[in-house]
């Protein structure tokens, strides 16, 4: 499950933009702090990211949770204002990704941690190039996947569809995170609709299923905060757990 028999690498991906990979990603390298162990992030592409307002990045919040929090750069080597898909987003600004220049900062990165989370931008299929897809670097970092998905309704479609596409092409999932990155209004509909998305995705996947972790109000007004708090949340140490049961 790593690039090196030392070392830990997992892909942070998403069924689809906007479910909280960065939240559960940060809660995550905080929960795993926690029990001793070195976590760095990579975030190789972000979209949508306001130059002016950097700090408020999904790259620059990553990296404020490592000490000493390592250079923007080497955590993402491409950050693009416009929130479209990296293809566009290259396209837009006259540039092409290059897969060999992020496989390369990987390497690098894996030499400095124990455990490294690489977070993905948007789903399995988002373009970064015309001929690389979010699943083809996952393929050629060779890493297993964490896939974050939601439980609304369509979250059951939409996870089941994530994972036999990883799996189409030989890419191990160790696990489901379900987050709530949105608040909603928890009538008796919302908690019924809730409960049985849950209960379908822990039936009928194949891979474990931690979660789902509630919408944490915080993080709209203090986000290091609020992902503190996750950190500490039940699903979320069970998930650490987990993955430290696969370190080598």
């Amino acid at each position: 499950m790593s690039s090196q028999s030392d070392k830990l690498a997992i892909f942070m991906t998403a069924t689809d933009t906007g479910v909280g990979k960065t939240t559960i990603t940060a809660a995550l390298t905080l929960a795993l702090q926690q029990r001793g162990q070195r976590v760095g992030v990579m975030k190789p592409v972000e979209t949508g990211m306001d130059p002016q307002r950097q700090e408020h990045s999904d790259t620059d919040r990553l990296r404020s949770l490592l000490s000493p929090p390592p250079p923007f750069a080497s955590i993402c080597l491409y950050a693009f204002p416009q929130p479209l898909a990296p293809l566009a987003c290259a396209r837009e600004a006259g540039t092409t990704i290059d897969v060999s220049r992020i496989v390369s900062c990987f390497h690098d990165m894996t030499r400095h941690y124990s455990l490294l989370f690489v977070e993905g931008a948007g789903g399995v299929f988002t373009p970064i190039t015309p001929t690389h897809t979010m699943r083809d670097l996952m393929v050629t970092l060779n890493l297993p996947a964490l896939v974050v998905g939601r439980t609304s309704l369509g979250s059951v479609n939409h996870l089941l569809l994530t994972l036999e596409a990883l799996q189409g092409v030989g890419i191990k999932t160790c696990g489901i995170a379900l987050n709530e990155p949105v608040s909603h209004t928890r009538t008796s509909s919302r908690r019924q609709q809730q409960t049985s998305t849950v209960e379908l995705i822990r039936e009928l996947s194949t891979v474990p299923v931690f979660g789902p972790v509630g919408f944490q109000e915080t993080l709209q007004t203090h986000w290091r905060k609020g992902v503190e708090t996750l950190a500490n949340h039940p699903e979320i140490q069970r998930l650490a757990s987990h993955l430290i049961e696969k370190l080598p």
